[in-house]
């Protein structure tokens, strides 16, 4: 297996793990998780509310 193949079935792997909001662990380097991030208006200044709407992020906390 070449590197690139490597890399590719790990993003597969985390891609896999995440989308069912599952945490990864790889000892030696931390965790990877999905936080979700509600959706959010503010008011610009000039009076328009603008939305940002819900999102799901990937989260990674290094091991100490």
């Amino acid at each position: 297996m070449t590197e690139k193949n490597t890399e590719q079935e790990i993003a597969t792997i985390l891609a896999a793990h995440l989308k069912k909001q599952a945490q990864v662990q790889i000892g030696g380097l931390g965790t990877f998780s999905v936080a979700h991030q509600k959706q959010e208006q503010h008011q610009e200044k000039d009076g328009r509310i603008v939305m940002k709407p819900p999102a799901d992020i990937i989260v990674f906390t290094p091991e100490k």
